[in-house]
């Protein structure tokens, strides 16, 4: 994923190291193999096995460098996979995906428009001066600083004001109740840093020269730009349970996916985090080490970008929807990693009232390809006038080909559909620029929460919010979205928000496709980290030690 400088923190998925390509066919555009979508014998884990014991030195490779260590601008998976360990914040999210108290000792909501958070007593930053309520309320308020622009200033549209009210006691005021506040704690915009460290660096904190002081299982040892960051034990860090079993950790930046499996292969990296599906195989059958698979909380969509062009009839979509061929796409892109997808909020971001999450869930159905059906509904609204054109980049590799995929479906129900790629340097930009999303209707990218709530996700498809692309609107929606935001019940809350799901998924605002699982390998001498998808929002690296 790029970082997005816009005014949320949700990070937008990207699986920019699939390699795969779908057999087309000339009968339907992709295999038509019935067995399901899946690896035969593939398992769904939330831990791998306990370590036995310390490690001097872990190598790691992550696909890109961080373009800044500031905590506000972490929007990255590449640079949230590393601060994880480096910087907590007041809350974390653990390998169930529950959210739990880190430099936050408790916290209590004692009106609905209050959260007022107990700071840890004890605790060091990195330079080892004293962490205090004061450096709690500088940190969060940074978000709140228009001029700082920070990427993570949507968690705190609701906030009126942060302050110290005590030695260890911040207090959070907000203009409206909002049921995802405490949650984003856990995120980059709950992250605590020393108010001296920031204040004396000033721009160059969070680059190589300036460096960071926070606190976190590691520390910041070196950054040797272009090549890597080295993180190196903090033996003062206060919790036992995450203290870190490796002395040091060395992340590479490791562009190139051949070279990153081929690293893998020899023992000259230890591991790594989403890995090229095509390569699956290959390191499972190694003897090197062990491929494990987790839940997620990402998703990956076609997203109807114009509520008024060729997709505006939901009958077209159905149809469009009808004609892909899901199973193919996660066999041949993704290599069967993966799950398909019945509604944008996906089961990895189901972290309270599960049951009511399932329940739900299980009402939907997964879309199954059904070329007679789609003619059907296309014969029905009439086909429309102009083309439907689909937004595609080479920056990651399956997005051309499922841009192929929905082309070649689309054209077996009597529909056109015209590809328009997008140079990389370019893609990230119809996020945030209107003129830039002109002309497009549909837009393929992976999405996610940063936690998990569904809530996060379904807030985006109101009337008028930044990321509803097309325009998509229903007063009863919205309606439900808004009570959503303001109940702190979790039953409650999911028995709204499943409401404004079944509204999102039967007007088909977006078009779900596929949920990848969270892909992890590890060499065999190594074990230990989680294989949920947590490792933006935990401390992972910490838990890596020896395996025998």
């Amino acid at each position: 994923m790029n970082a997005l400088p816009v005014p949320s923190g949700t990070r937008r998925l990207t699986v920019a190291l699939v390699v795969g390509t779908l057999a087309l066919t000339a009968c339907s555009g992709v295999s038509q193999d019935k067995k399901p979508a899946g690896q035969k014998g593939l398992t769904v884990t939330e831990l791998t096995p306990k370590s036995s014991g310390p490690l001097d030195r872990v190598t790691w490779a992550v696909t890109a460098e961080p373009s800044s260590f500031d905590w506000i601008y972490n929007a990255s998976f590449e640079t949230g996979q590393i601060m994880a360990n480096v910087c907590e914040g007041l809350m974390r999210l653990a390998p169930d995906m529950s959210v739990e108290p880190a430099l936050a000792e408790s916290f209590t909501n004692p009106t609905p428009t209050t959260w007022v958070y107990r700071v840890r007593s004890g605790v060091t930053f990195h330079d080892g001066t004293a962490l205090t309520a004061e450096d709690v309320a500088f940190s969060l308020n940074r978000n709140l600083d228009t001029k700082a622009g920070s990427f993570w200033s949507g968690a705190y549209e609701n906030v009126s004001s942060v302050k110290a009210t005590g030695p260890l006691e911040v207090t959070v005021t907000l203009k409206q109740p909002d049921a995802l506040f405490n949650s984003y704690m856990s995120s980059p915009a709950g992250i605590v840093g020393s108010k001296a460290t920031v204040t004396a660096k000033g721009k160059a904190y969070g680059t190589p020269d300036g460096g960071v002081n926070c606190v976190g299982p590691f520390s910041l040892s070196k950054w040797d730009k272009g090549q890597s960051m080295t993180l190196k034990r903090d033996d003062k860090y206060f919790d036992a349970r995450h203290k870190a079993k490796s002395a040091e950790v060395v992340f590479r930046f490791v562009r190139d996916p051949a070279a990153m499996v081929n690293g893998l292969l020899s023992d000259s990296i230890d591991g790594s985090w989403f890995l090229p599906p095509s390569a699956l195989k290959r390191l499972s059958s190694s003897g090197k080490g062990t491929v494990y698979y987790g839940k997620s909380t990402q998703g990956f969509n076609a997203i109807v970008m114009d509520s008024k062009g060729p997709l505006r009839d939901v009958r077209i979509r159905q149809a469009l929807s009808m004609a892909i061929d899901r199973k193919g796409i996660i066999d041949a892109v993704i290599s069967g990693a993966g799950e398909p997808q019945k509604a944008p909020a996906v089961p990895g971001s189901w972290g309270y009232a599960p049951e009511k999450y399932k329940s739900a869930w299980d009402a939907l159905k997964v879309t199954e390809r059904d070329l007679e059906a789609a003619k059907k509904l296309v014969t029905e609204a009439g086909a429309p006038s102009r083309p439907i054109v689909v937004a595609t980049t080479s920056a990651e590799a399956e997005v051309p080909v499922i841009g192929a995929e929905i082309q070649s479906a689309a054209k077996k129900i009597g529909l056109d559909v015209q590809i328009k790629s997008i140079p990389a340097d370019q893609y990230n930009g119809v996020y945030t620029d209107k003129k830039a999303r002109e002309g497009i209707d549909l837009y393929l990218t992976g999405w996610g929460t940063d936690f998990a709530d569904p809530l996060q996700m379904y807030q985006y498809f109101q009337t008028d919010h930044f990321y509803n692309f097309s325009g998509f609107s229903d007063p009863k929606y919205d309606d439900l979205i808004v009570r959503a935001g303001k109940t702190q019940d979790p039953a409650q809350r999911a028995d709204l928000v499943t409401q404004a799901q079944r509204i999102v998924v039967d007007e088909l605002a977006w078009i779900p496709l596929y949920a990848p699982y969270n892909t992890l390998f590890l060499n065999k001498r190594l074990t230990g980290t989680p294989a949920s998808y947590v490792q933006l929002h935990y401390p992972w690296a910490a838990h890596l030690g020896a395996s025998s």
